[in-house]
């Protein structure tokens, strides 16, 4: 073998060890979740409906998840709407799968979209007063990342809220 096509080898081998050993298991106290990020994912804390944000990315793939308190009484389905619709709508995409789902006995949503340069994919749900959006983005054309399952699936809850409101 040649000693261009073992350095390739071990490039690929080095990158495909890497990309799976970075992911490791995140948790929020105080956002009441754990999930995995493909490394320690920036944080950042808006005054807005105590709304949190933390992403990460691996290469061109981004990965994250928001959350934001909600008062009790709020229309649960126009949050969920809404917060679809302006990712959505920000990409200058359009929905091309929609799925209900849950994250432990609480409803949510699993979308696929396609925008002008980016195809996702969305988890949100809200539970108790608090709205969760996860997404994982890459450039589109590109095959979906089996990483998306993999960090979306992995969304848990710490303790179950207070399911009044």
């Amino acid at each position: 073998m040649s000693a261009s096509k073992v350095l390739a080898l071990i490039t690929l081998f080095l990158a495909t060890t890497l990309a799976r050993a970075d992911w490791k298991e995140f948790t929020s106290f105080e956002g009441n979740f754990k999930m995995v990020f493909p490394e320690t994912p920036l944080q950042q804390r808006g005054t807005e409906q105590n709304l949190h944000e933390f992403s990460a990315s691996a290469g061109a793939e981004s990965y994250g998840l928001t959350y934001a308190d909600y008062s009790p009484g709020t229309d649960r389905e126009s949050v969920v709407n809404g917060a679809r619709d302006s990712i959505v709508n920000g990409f200058g995409g359009s929905v091309v799968d929609e799925q209900p789902t849950a994250v432990e006995d609480y409803p949510g949503k699993r979308i696929r979209f396609v925008g002008r340069y980016t195809s996702g994919e969305l988890a949100i749900y809200f539970v108790g007063h608090r709205l969760y959006v996860l997404h994982s983005f890459a450039p589109k054309g590109k095959q979906r990342p089996r990483n998306f399952s993999k960090f979306l699936n992995s969304f848990r809850l710490l303790s179950k809220p207070n399911r009044s409101g």
